[in-house]
């Protein structure tokens, strides 16, 4: 960085502080040189926003995340500024330095039209609610040992606390359906998610809607969703998305699980990898929050198994709120 004398540094600091990025700019006066780039607050937020989001690798191989000095070296009109001047630009700017979250884009080549079919589908059930029905469908887990989460406790060294049993892991299966329109929940607990099991899940889905004469299922691209024998007993399939199926599997029905009841049921796909097109996945969001996070229950499996089935019921013949939380009522 160039030297500079600090009378100057420290004049340019109170400008800062009295008139923000403007109070930076260049001034008229023989000799002055440009203190900072004559940009309004917009137009420099804007470079930044450009800046971080290229790749740091391309002004250090060895760094992968931005750093005060990195910013300096490509944004020309903060060469001048030291480390703690460079980051109260920053943050005036409503910059901040913050934690990464996990992020995937759906590589799907028919993600639009998958989500146009489903539009088509609510639109279809919105103007025939009786013989029409749209659920989003999806599977969870929760286990027998309570889950990590915040809660309130004493400031200092005292911790909420996970209260873990001795007793052996153990894994349930929560299989749920999503009136898209009513906010309805049919849901259901297995040991293990089998072709019998989603089959018997489909019937009881078909129970609740007992006038329905086609019932949309949307669910995601989870293999055993186009086990043969599923799709046999369900209306014929229209989609025309490939079936992800392993390679060894047999189109053929299998002899060992046998004919499956007929159902009223035609699936539609989601975008692969795209979980958050699904709203159901919000309500697994808030059985966690509610009832699975740090529960008490680590020495009663029966017990919890029963809270959670309690807590979905509340949802049973439509819910309001629930249509506003996962995103399908507006706010």
């Amino acid at each position: 960085m160039k030297k500079r004398d600090p009378d100057t540094v420290y004049a340019w600091l109170r400008r800062y502080r009295e008139h923000g990025i403007r109070g930076l700019s260049n001034r008229p006066g023989r000799g002055r040189k440009p203190a900072f780039s004559p940009k309004s607050p917009e137009e420099a937020e804007s470079e930044f926003l450009v800046a971080i989001g290229q790749d740091p690798g391309l002004i250090n191989a060895h760094q992968t995340r931005w750093t005060l000095r990195s910013l300096g070296q490509v944004v020309p009109w903060l060469e001048a500024l030291s480390l703690p001047g460079i980051h109260q630009i920053i943050s005036r700017l409503g910059l901040s330095y913050k934690r990464a979250r996990d992020y995937v884009r759906s590589p799907d080549a028919d993600y639009a039209e998958k989500l146009s079919r489903i539009q088509q589908a609510l639109e279809e059930a919105r103007e025939n609610p009786e013989t029409c029905v749209v659920v989003y469908q999806d599977e969870f887990s929760f286990n027998l040992q309570p889950t990590l989460a915040k809660d309130w406790a004493e400031t200092g060294t005292k911790y909420p606390l996970a209260r873990q049993s001795y007793r052996p892991e153990a894994t349930c299966y929560g299989i749920g359906a999503l009136n898209a329109h009513t906010g309805d929940v049919v849901y259901q607990q297995v040991k293990s998610c089998t072709v019998v099991a989603l089959h018997t899940f489909y019937a009881q889905i078909c129970q609740r809607y007992p006038n329905a004469e086609r019932i949309y299922l949307i669910q995601d691209n989870r293999a055993i969703h186009f086990h043969a024998n599923l799709i046999e007993a369900l209306l014929p399939q229209t989609t025309p998305f490939a079936k992800p199926v392993p390679g060894n599997w047999s189109d053929t029905p299998s002899k060992k699980i046998g004919k499956l009841q007929k159902l009223p049921i035609e699936i539609l796909q989601l975008p692969t990898y795209a979980s958050w097109t699904n709203p159901i996945e919000k309500l697994w969001r808030w059985a966690r929050q509610s009832v699975i996070h740090l529960h008490r229950l680590s020495n009663d499996w029966t017990a919890l198994q029963e809270k959670v089935i309690d807590f979905m019921k509340q949802f049973k013949g439509g819910s309001q709120e629930l249509l506003y939380y996962v995103g399908l009522l507006p706010n």
